[in-house]
């Protein structure tokens, strides 16, 4: 079995997991019993500039997700990393071609109906790995991890969604993250450099000027689209100063905020009447991807 990869574990594989966690001579419940933390990556099909391919987002929240293994399991947890979800809010980027676009509440329906799933097989946590920040998207996966429950009377299984554009976690990405100017920008071309560098079009990223433009505070003057908000071609940042070695650095960062947040889910679920911070607290303002 793959000990990162559920997609490619067979149901014998997972019902394995649930013999080497059961005690000596329980009878098998073909429940996941063995603290199976589910990793789910999280991203959009959207434009991505003229040098990034659509499923950027995607490849940035597998290879977070990817990252956070080992530090999951030295939390005691059995990770697996699941399929990714592809699909979701992306209204800013809806009028470039090859965008796909669906209803928020359609996401939250989603994850909400994973989270069950998982819980009804016992499994410990939901990890969401997130790397798209549209503000309908982020507000669809926050309405899902306060909602999600399981069926079947079981104890509620914690959804845990560490929100990068929200402190303490936005605060150790980096500068043109935290700017917002960063839509296959520097930010975003490195790590997509760092995990799928077949799929740059770097002669075209390297010929991109900057483009200084701070999308969440183009969506609080009124813009809708990347257009509007005055990121043509659907980039903005620095995406000619991208390198393969900051996508590294970013990567690891995204992959110790996962396990720093799955930590203080459980923390709080040991100690009755304390709610996590899993999600933060407070705003900086949030960038987009």
């Amino acid at each position: 079995m793959d000990e990162r990869r559920w997609a490619r574990a067979t149901w014998t594989d997972l019902a394995r997991v649930d013999r080497e966690a059961a005690a000596p001579g329980a009878p098998s419940s073909r429940r996941l019993r063995s603290g199976v933390a589910a990793v789910l990556p999280v991203g959009a099909v959207e434009a991505h500039g003229p040098h990034l391919p659509l499923a950027t987002d995607v490849i940035i929240a597998r290879a977070a997700a990817d990252a956070a293994v080992s530090g999951l399991r030295r939390l005691g947890l059995h990770p697996l990393v699941l399929p990714p979800l592809a699909y979701t809010a992306a209204p800013f980027a809806a009028d470039f071609p090859g965008t796909i676009s669906v209803r928020p509440s359609t996401v939250a329906a989603l994850v909400r109906d994973v989270a069950a799933s998982l819980a009804r097989q016992g499994a410990q946590l939901l990890i969401l790995a997130n790397a798209h920040l549209d503000p309908a998207h982020l507000a669809a996966l926050h309405e899902a991890a306060a909602e999600a429950a399981p069926s079947g009377g079981d104890r509620a299984m914690p959804v845990v969604f560490p929100d990068i554009t929200r402190k303490p976690w936005a605060t150790r990405l980096t500068p043109e993250f935290r700017s917002g100017a960063c839509h296959a920008g520097r930010y975003e071309s490195s790590v997509v450099m760092a995990s799928a560098p077949e799929l740059v079009r770097d002669e075209a990223r390297r010929r991109l000027p900057p483009r200084d433009v701070s999308l969440p505070a183009a969506a609080r003057r009124g813009a809708a689209t990347f257009d509007e908000a005055g990121a043509r071609d659907a980039y903005c940042g620095d995406p000619a100063a991208a390198t393969s070695a900051e996508g590294r650095a970013a990567i690891e960062v995204l992959g110790r905020i996962m396990v720093d947040a799955a930590a203080q889910a459980l923390d709080a679920r040991s100690r009755p009447g304390r709610r996590a911070q899993a999600d933060g607290r407070d705003h900086l303002p949030p960038a987009r991807s």
